[in-house]
């Protein structure tokens, strides 16, 4: 029995329900993060020419709108 408690196994488990937590919370926020990532994406098509224009700001607001409204949906469940 002895064998089996031991500081390396409580570490172990420690680091298994870290991970279990993690996962946990990751597909809870997963939209969050597919929207920043749009929102990454529009902003690099945005500036391939250097400058942003008023269609291109439209869309990265559009894609920051969808992340707040992503936010609020996680924390709240509004829409």
């Amino acid at each position: 029995m002895s064998e089996w408690v031991s500081w390396t196994n409580a570490f172990y488990m420690i680091g298994v329900i870290i991970a279990g937590i993690a996962t946990l919370v990751a597909t809870k926020y997963k939209n969050i993060v597919k929207e920043m990532g749009d929102v990454a994406k529009k902003l690099e098509e945005g500036y391939k020419d250097g400058k942003l224009t008023k269609a291109e700001k439209d869309a990265v607001m559009k894609e920051v709108i969808d992340v707040m409204k992503s936010v609020l949906k996680a924390k709240w469940g509004l829409f």
